[in-house]
């Protein structure tokens, strides 16, 4: 029989982790669920039912909820298991049975494919130091072959094998190849449907977690693939007409809302893609989405995937960091302890107002993202600790925090990843683009904004 890298080695979305031939006498193919938090549109499952075709075997997906993710808090939890609460049913109209372990991933995903007797194991491709590292310690503890499949880009990332350096870099060799890889995902079915079902309710089992319960879920925003559907026909069809527009205004809801979703993969990007596609719009509001959900998101993948350094200060262009170095001694117009920012206690209103909104609600408008990072360098005693604040505050409220995108933004922000020298030189960020009040009130209504997180969140 045909090893896995044989079978599918030359697929530009495959990844082999472990490489042998599927076991024989196997009772089942396992789908390890980890970034592709769906059961629609998601090539690794479709994977599974492939294989389990040809060896004429069930199919079960198995989720390992671990415990103590970094950074771990009730509101990323919370909305990451009411999209996990789905997943049975979700998983059963495809007949495809569903199991949910407690615990470390490199520990139970092993142990479920030996007790279920997997064939394979195939999962999903993560581009985080963490995703990476539970791959290859799973790969290790397995006796059978470990597949991992690029369900969440439109473009598979091993086409670029090397660090990009900013958008218009990766972006003509995304367009160069989108029509080949834009297209539907189907469902398929496998040739024996399961009946399997096992484990705890995922938002039960919260209860018994050591999260930061100090960070509530956020009200308005409740996880789910169906959830994510909605939100994307909603923007699609009062939205996306007039995003060219309006995608840069914080006093209007002019985004998609559903980097949360495609944070927990709940969504497909592809998926998103093709209804963006297929709208009746202007083209500059297509151009305009695209460039957002596969130019600039794929780019921070690709940071994530080829600088090992893409979550730490010393990951930022030597350009940038030396610039910062020769400015780390000019004076600041104020300087804020991390308790300030997190308390939202600076003397920028709308610094404190986007604050806020990301305190209460897991969210802030893009445009403001980058306001709010360019600030807290210019408030921070050096660039070292702008970074630590700025990523210790991303990672506890973002609901989308400890993200490829979101570290992304933060490294734009603080050191000019995936821009270009800026000059005239100033004080504090030498060369580092600078991003002050003046252009947010070029771009939209600063009071209507401030007054809005005011009425709600005071």
């Amino acid at each position: 029989m045909a090893t896995v890298a044989d079978r599918w080695g030359d697929d530009a979305r495959v990844e082999i982790w472990r490489d042998g031939e599927p076991a024989a006498d196997a009772s089942c193919v396992m789908l390890w669920v980890q970034r592709s938090q769906r059961a629609r549109a998601n090539p690794a499952s479709n994977l599974a039912v492939e294989l389990a075709k040809e060896l004429d075997l069930p199919v079960i997906a198995v989720f390992a909820m671990t415990p103590g993710f970094p950074s771990a808090t009730l509101r990323a939890y919370h909305f990451m298991a009411e999209g996990l609460a789905t997943l049975p049913d979700d998983f059963a109209a495809r007949g495809i049975g569903w199991q949910l372990e407690i615990g470390d991933p490199v520990e139970r995903i092993p142990a479920a494919a030996r007790k279920l007797g997997s064939a394979v194991v195939i999962t999903d491709v993560n581009p985080l130091r963490i995703g990476r590292e539970w791959r290859r310690d799973v790969a290790d503890a397995l006796d059978v072959p470990l597949v991992a499949v690029d369900g969440d880009v439109v473009v598979p990332s091993s086409l670029f094998p090397k660090e990009e350096y900013a958008a218009r870099t990766i972006r003509p060799k995304i367009y160069r190849v989108l029509d080949e890889y834009l297209h539907r995902i189907p469902d398929p079915l496998p040739p024996v449907a399961s009946s399997h079902r096992e484990g705890p309710d995922p938002l039960a089992a919260l209860d018994s977690f050591d999260l930061d319960r100090s960070v509530a879920p956020a009200p308005d925003r409740h996880g789910g693939s169906d959830i994510a559907r909605d939100r994307m026909r909603t923007f699609v069809a009062e939205r996306l007409a007039t995003y060219h527009e309006d995608r840069s205004r914080a006093d209007i809801e002019a985004g998609t809302g559903l980097s949360p979703y495609l944070h927990f993969g709940q969504i497909a990007p592809m998926e998103v893609a093709l209804a963006v596609r297929d709208a009746d719009v202007p083209q500059e509001a297509r151009d305009s989405m695209f460039n957002e959900l596969i130019v600039q998101r794929e780019l921070s993948i690709n940071n994530a995937l080829r600088n090992p350094d893409y979550d730490r200060y010393e990951g930022l262009p030597d350009w940038a960091r030396k610039t910062l170095a020769q400015h780390a001694s000019d004076p600041r117009p104020e300087v804020y302890s991390y308790e300030e920012f997190d308390e939202a206690r600076t003397d920028d209103d709308l610094w404190n107002a986007a604050m806020t909104q990301m305190i209460h609600e897991g969210f802030m408008p893009n445009r403001l993202r980058m306001y709010w990072g360019k600030q807290i360098l210019r408030w921070t005693e050096s660039p070292q600790d702008a970074w630590e604040i700025a990523v210790r505050l991303n990672d506890r409220y973002f609901i989308d925090g400890r993200d490829a995108n979101s570290y992304a933004n933060i490294a734009w922000c603080i050191g000019g990843r995936h821009d270009r020298p800026f000059g005239p030189e100033r004080d504090i960020f030498g060369i580092v683009r600078p991003m002050g009040m003046g252009a947010m009130k070029r771009t939209f209504d600063v009071k209507r904004y401030i007054d809005q997180v005011r009425s709600r969140w005071g």
